[in-house]
């Protein structure tokens, strides 16, 4: 079904606005295999954000992503690769319960942007499908992160058809947005003008994150950046995982041991 529904949206972008690019992430790669820990939140067989696993029962996304939907509408693919064709241990889930941090979250300072979602059948962890541990950013530049998602290349376009990856640099500079727009205790900074990739549209809600001491931790979460596809790439702030720690806890309960 994934298949013919986005040829159709393709299909109508290729004839008003010319064909689509394959090089979504600003930037970045392609890869072939799947991210075990990422998922994709789809409305109606369509791609609408990125996520990440906590547990077998949890999703981690924006309260972005979610906040003009009902459980009903929304439903999780792991194991993703291709948007087009089925992947290896690719699995959907419907979402049973929304729950977002704050009943007053803003869109417009994207403060408290984060939601966990509530699975009605848990998932099955194997090679391609799996959580990740969250932890505080390491942000003195000594450590790079990764992200990957199917975001578009211009606010505006379509997904990308693949997943693509791209390594975000630290420190970021969000000395652009104001005080208001921009809390250091709740959001991070990421992401250098030497950096030739950026997150886009669609990449909300997919984890940023970086390897500690050999251990894979997202750090992050995309929340929102001033444009993607122009060189040179601009700082993206992200939702700080670790200010949420007793939420996480008190909703989900504690991550699987290592």
């Amino acid at each position: 079904m994934k298949l013919t529904t986005l040829l159709t949206a393709l299909a109508f972008v290729a004839l008003t606005s010319g064909a689509p690019s394959e090089d979504r992430i600003y930037g970045g790669a392609t890869t072939t295999t799947a991210i075990p820990y990422l998922v994709s939140i789809v409305v109606n067989e369509q791609h609408v954000c990125g996520g990440w696993i906590y547990n077998n029962d949890w999703i981690v996304t924006t309260a972005s992503c979610v906040v003009n939907y009902e459980p009903s509408q929304l439903s999780v693919i792991a194991a993703q690769v291709s948007l087009l064709q089925p992947d290896t241990d690719e699995v959907s889930v419907n979402v049973f319960k929304i729950y977002r941090y704050s009943s007053t979250y803003d869109p417009l300072t994207k403060l408290d942007d984060i939601a966990m979602l509530q699975l009605a059948t848990p998932l099955t962890f194997g090679t391609n499908v799996n959580f990740v541990r969250y932890e505080e950013a390491v942000e003195d530049g000594t450590i790079e992160a990764v992200f990957a998602g199917w975001g578009g290349t211009l606010e505006g376009n379509l997904p990308s058809t693949k997943l693509r990856t791209m390594t975000v640099t630290f420190p970021g500079d969000c000395s652009t947005y104001t005080a208001e727009e921009y809390k250091q205790n709740y959001m991070l900074c990421a992401g250098t003008a030497t950096d030739t990739s950026s997150p886009c549209q669609y990449d909300e809600g997919s984890p940023l994150v970086q390897n500690i001491d050999g251990v894979d931790y997202a750090v992050g979460i995309m929340s929102k950046n001033k444009g993607c596809g122009v060189a040179p790439a601009t700082s993206t702030v992200y939702t700080r995982l670790s200010a949420y720690y007793a939420w996480f806890n008190t909703i989900a309960g504690l991550q699987p041991p290592l």
